[in-house]
């Protein structure tokens, strides 16, 4: 595996390219102390896994998680001081997270992590185990977008949007920093995305399961979902069946706490909003 360090510690680096050179067939190919530097190594570099400091001179890690989200040969591991980044990490497109004090358990663990996410075109190059090639997912041809914005056309990789909205005859796709425009329709892009991660939470939303930080219950089967943008959207009751089926959000609440819901007397106590950690499948 071909690895590149991104993180303003040089303490960090040495501490990860040590680890390395104890592993057969892992190569430290390069290391980066500010955001900038690190996307442009990884985009000529592609290298198979990327350590990534939480916190950068010139941006955050995850600005660097969200740059190179969607890209297979663009694996990548946060590395950071709080526990709690974690699942801002994975929505940002980490595939896991180091807490530090590093260890040389959880950076073995992070590899193997890493190894078992390896592309089909890696692994028959590199003759690994069979199973590695049988993602129908990975086989597939990519799939792109097309928005317009200030008059120019820009190809999309649909795994960096974040939603997208209907605006009548028109589509609008949001990625992090810009919104483009498009002629089609929500009803044929729900069909289409579903592939790739997007649920529908509202007639004119489509929402990317990987760009949400965390859901709150609202009441009345409809939740407020804010993504890793910051951005805050709002979903309709009659796709409370679709969430739920995408995202185990349904909350449960403590036997104790029920009789709140409906004290004696029979006034009902309105419902605070919850917040709902979503879980996620990866964590190195």
């Amino acid at each position: 595996m071909d690895i590149l360090i991104v993180d303003q510690d040089a303490g960090v680096r040495e501490q990860i390219k040590a680890f390395c050179a104890h592993e057969d067939e892992v190569d430290v190919v390069s290391e980066a102390d500010t955001g900038a530097k690190g996307i442009q190594a990884a985009e000529s570099l592609r290298p198979d896994l990327l350590y990534v400091g939480a916190r950068l001179p010139d941006q955050t890690g995850f600005d660097v998680l969200r740059a190179l989200r969607g890209r297979p040969q663009h694996r990548s591991i946060l590395v950071t001081n709080r526990v709690k980044d974690g699942s801002t990490a994975i929505a940002a497109g980490a595939i896991g997270y180091l807490v530090k004090p590093l260890t040389q358990d959880a950076l073995g663990e992070s590899l193997l992590s890493a190894l078992r996410r390896i592309t089909p075109r890696t692994a028959a190059t590199r003759k690994e185990a069979p199973e590695f090639i049988h993602g129908v997912t990975e086989l597939r041809p990519p799939m792109f977008l097309v928005g317009e914005r200030d008059h120019r056309l820009y190809p999309l990789d649909p795994v960096q949007i974040d939603f997208v909205e209907s605006a009548g005859n028109y589509v609008k796709y949001h990625l992090a920093q810009h919104s483009y425009i498009a002629r089609e329709s929500i009803k044929r892009l729900t069909a289409m995305l579903a592939q790739v991660g997007f649920i529908r939470i509202e007639r004119s939303l489509l929402v990317n399961v990987r760009a949400i930080a965390y859901a709150q219950t609202i009441g009345h089967g409809t939740f407020a979902f804010t993504l890793t943008s910051e951005q805050r959207l709002l979903s309709g009751y009659s796709y409370r069946d679709d969430i739920l089926s995408a995202l185990p959000l349904r909350r449960r609440v403590p036997r104790a706490d029920r009789s709140q819901e409906n004290p004696p007397g029979g006034t009902t106590k309105a419902r605070a909003e919850t917040k709902v950690a979503i879980p996620r499948t990866s964590n190195a």
